[in-house]
Formats: structure tokens, C-alpha cells, sequence
């Protein structure tokens, strides 16, 4: 089964459009740069642009999914799995905080409280306790063996194909500095 995705859409939208304009901007500040700038600086706005980018697509990749047998918390830099068994309740005060067995927690970074996130919840329109509403209603009707595995899996560093985009960084740099490319 395909698993639920819960996010903040905003979030996703915001990370969408300014990658995009960074991405478009980039032949922008080629096309328009002075011709007495050298080469070497806007290879290096160009690379520190890729850069801000990939920080952008990390921040916009944060989720929560919904499986059969349990919750897949993505954050900006890893993932965690917390199986149906080791799961033991969700919290909704401010932030998302997913507790689980051996006395863990684990806030959810697609769902941290913020000022708006709290003038939403004054009005019932809480993006926070939807989520925390559909993580409850997912293990109230987990299949009894998904309740078994008792294995919560952290992965603290998880490498994305966005993170390609920090390789130009020292090449850019080597370039510049060795001369190839003029600065």
C-alpha cells in the first residue's frame, strides 16, 4: 500500500518556488554580469547559489509517512522508522512529538510549533493535531503483526541526490584558486 504523506504544503510550495528562482537566476546573473567581472566570482556566486538550494530542497523534504507498519519520520538531515510496536503516542501541545518505547521522543521537524501554528489551533484549523489525529487513527487500526517489531531504526546522516549539488563547491573552488579559471 502507498503510504500517506502528511507535510506542510506551504512548506513545500516555499522550497518549490525559491529553487526555482535560484535555478532560474543563475544564467540571470551570467547573462546580465559586467563584462569586466571575472569568471571566477560568478563561478563562485553560481556555486554558494547551488549551495543555498540544496539547503532549501533539505528543508522542504520534511515529512511524515504513514505506513502499514509504522511512521517513517524524514527530517532535514535523516530518517527515522518507529514500528507500530514501538509506538506509544503523539503529542500535539506546540510541536509534533511522536513518543516511543525506551523512553524516546522524536519531534517532528515538518511539524514545529511556530506563531501561526498556534493562531491556527486558537481557531480549530490546527495542521499539528490533524497530523497528530492521523498518526492515532493509523495505529488504532494497525494489523497485529505490524504491532510485533519493536525496532526503532535511525538513519542520523542519509545521503540525497540533492547533496550532488555540494560537490561543485570545492571544485569551483580548486578551479579558482589554481588559476584555470581567472578570478
Amino acid at each position: 500500500m502507498k503510504p500517506r504523506v502528511l507535510r506542510k504544503k506551504s512548506l513545500w510550495i516555499f522550497t518549490i518556488v525559491s529553487c526555482c528562482a535560484i535555478y532560474a537566476g543563475i544564467p540571470v546573473i551570467w547573462l546580465v554580469a559586467r563584462p569586466n567581472e571575472s569568471t571566477g566570482e560568478l563561478l563562485m556566486v553560481a556555486s554558494v547559489l547551488l549551495a543555498v538550494s540544496l539547503v532549501m530542497i533539505r528543508i522542504g523534504r520534511v515529512r511524515v509517512e504513514i505506513h502499514d507498519g509504522g511512521l517513517r519520520l524524514v527530517g532535514v538531515l535523516g530518517r527515522d522508522w518507529i514500528p507500530w510496536g514501538a509506538y506509544l503516542l503523539v503529542e500535539t501541545d506546540g510541536e509534533l512529538v511522536v513518543r516511543a518505547r525506551g523512553e524516546r521522543s522524536y519531534a517532528v521537524s515538518a511539524f514545529s510549533g511556530s506563531l501561526i501554528e498556534e493562531m491556527l489551533k486558537a481557531r480549530g484549523r490546527s495542521r499539528n493535531v490533524r497530523a497528530g489525529e492521523a498518526i492515532r487513527a493509523a495505529a488504532r487500526s494497525a494489523p497485529a503483526e505490524a504491532r510485533r517489531d519493536r525496532d526503532v531504526v535511525s538513519k542520523s546522516w542519509e545521503l540525497i541526490p540533492a547533496d550532488l549539488l555540494l560537490a561543485q563547491v570545492p571544485v569551483c573552488l580548486a578551479l579558482t584558486q589554481s588559476g584555470i579559471v581567472p578570478m
